[in-house]
């Protein structure tokens, strides 16, 4: 995230340069909206050793087909008996959306407090379609191979490649939500959409938030998204644009398309193996009517 914040410093920095250094006509770059015993009961039936045909006598005939009764009704209630044991282990997936979210909250918040570690695979950001920048800018950027390209080319080179792992209170630092001692608190409100499927004793749990409107002083733990997800928070940008950037582009707003978690769980243990996040955020300068949307896809594989 440091890395991300000083890249968008320079970025401010960049746009307002541009926006000094040329006068031209207005010309705007549309925004592209992209968008889871049995147990055997062996019967033995024991024949006294003096016993002979003859001394079979109709008791023993109504004893054999009480055992045999009882036998059945043995059968009965462990079948019976299993059939319980099975909607019992069934009610352990959640169904609802708000139990999953419920579900989900659990798995992630044990993350922060009983994982042993935590291994960041990759961090990819990318632009989530074309910026729009004034003309002016668009000009000044064309110099350096176009705007998105020169802006993608700088996501690509600062985004993480090399796996780096956590332990101990890293993992509250770097793991979702960053430097906070949960990792969710998303309500069946905060989520457009809820899944769970169940395959070779594990659970996959897909959660995708709902969208976050534009503002400039939201901050973890409120709105939707950033409940969640390592969001880029307009406060922290802004304190790391340089005054000068400030002056022309003004300061930081954000808004949070909806945004997408998916986690694999084991499903005996509720411990989290593995979990991706594709977070879509929005960076507004306003007052230089300028409009940047990303997207960080995090990829993550958890110890315990």
């Amino acid at each position: 995230m440091k890395k991300l914040i000083a890249l968008l410093a320079a970025l401010a920095l960049v746009i307002s340069l541009a926006a000094c250094g040329a006068k031209t006509n207005d010309e705007t770059t549309t925004t592209e909206a992209d968008t889871e015993t049995e147990s055997v009961t062996e019967e033995i039936t024991e024949k006294p050793e003096d016993t002979t045909e003859a001394d079979i006598s109709e008791d023993d005939t109504t004893k054999e087909d009480a055992s045999a009764e009882d036998t059945t009704k043995e059968d009965a209630s462990e079948t019976e008996s299993k059939t319980e044991e099975t909607t019992e282990e069934a009610k352990k997936a959640p169904q609802t959306k708000e139990e999953i979210v419920a579900y989900f909250n659990e798995a992630v918040n044990k993350v922060k407090t009983d994982a042993k570690s935590v291994t960041k695979n990759y961090s990819k950001i990318s632009l989530n379609g074309s910026m729009t920048l004034p003309s002016s800018i668009n000009g000044i950027l064309r110099l350096l191979g176009g705007a998105d390209e020169f802006v993608g080319g700088q996501l690509e080179k600062n985004s993480q490649t090399t796996p780096e792992t956590y332990t101990g209170s890293q993992i509250k630092a770097k793991y979702p939500v960053e430097n906070e001692s949960y990792g969710s608190k998303l309500t069946a409100a905060d989520v457009k959409s809820a899944t769970c499927t169940e395959k070779d004793g594990k659970y996959t749990i897909t959660v995708t938030t709902v969208a976050d409107a534009k503002s400039a002083s939201i901050a973890h733990g409120q709105g939707h998204a950033p409940k969640a997800f390592n969001v880029p928070l307009p406060g922290t940008i802004n304190e790391n644009i340089p005054g000068v950037a400030t002056g022309i582009v003004g300061t930081a707003a954000m808004n949070y398309p909806s945004s997408t978690a998916k986690i694999v769980v084991d499903a005996k243990t509720g411990n989290v193996i593995s979990a991706d996040y594709d977070i879509y955020w929005t960076i507004n300068f306003d007052k230089a009517g300028v409009i940047i949307p990303f997207v960080t896809r995090d990829n993550y594989v958890v110890k315990f």
